[in-house]
């Protein structure tokens, strides 16, 4: 009798979870603008949670090659689906990030945060370019670069350098080996 308890709570915990992530892989789908992002950075799934980007400065200075964007000082961050995708710190070579992932840049000008830059990984949805979402924003939510682009003006900078070898993610260059 207790073994078919101690079953069914697992069960039930495992649909459970698989139930959530499918809801959050459902919901990544239907983004369709900046709002519903910074509703779901700031409300579903906070980024003040996620983890900081590994073997990187938690405040980074300076500009990578070809790069002048995102300055003076960058916090970066990610969701546990893209830290995940993770071994030892870095996207295995030739892979790229999960649908799902989130990784988050705030940029930091006189001690607080100017803009917030964010990537969310989705195949799938129409919005995407190159297979992510992205979105700039103000602190308040207030829309700076929209989701609607596509990524046009973004893809560029981060199809450079190491870009590509890491699925368009730049922080890995400012890691310290």
């Amino acid at each position: 009798m207790r073994s078919r308890i101690v079953h069914s709570l697992v069960c039930g915990v495992l649909f459970l979870s698989c139930s959530d992530q499918g809801a959050v892989e459902t919901r990544l789908s239907r983004i369709e603008s900046d709002q519903e992002i910074a509703e779901l950075i700031t409300v579903e799934q906070p980024f003040r949670s996620y983890t900081l980007f590994p073997d990187a400065d938690s405040v980074t200075a300076g500009t990578l090659n070809g790069s002048h964007a995102h300055q003076p000082l960058v916090r970066v961050s990610m969701n546990s689906t893209a830290f995940g995708a993770l071994r030892a710190g870095r996207l295995p070579g030739g892979e790229s990030f999960p649908d799902g992932s989130i990784i988050v840049k705030e940029i930091i000008m006189e001690s607080r945060v100017t803009l917030i830059a964010v990537l969310i990984k989705d195949r799938s949805n129409p919005l995407a370019g190159n297979g992510w979402l992205w979105s700039e924003l103000l602190p308040d939510g207030t829309t700076v670069y929209s989701v609607q682009n596509r990524g046009e003006g973004c893809v560029g900078c981060h199809a450079r350098e190491e870009g590509p070898g890491h699925d368009l993610v730049r922080t890995f260059e400012r890691q310290h080996p």
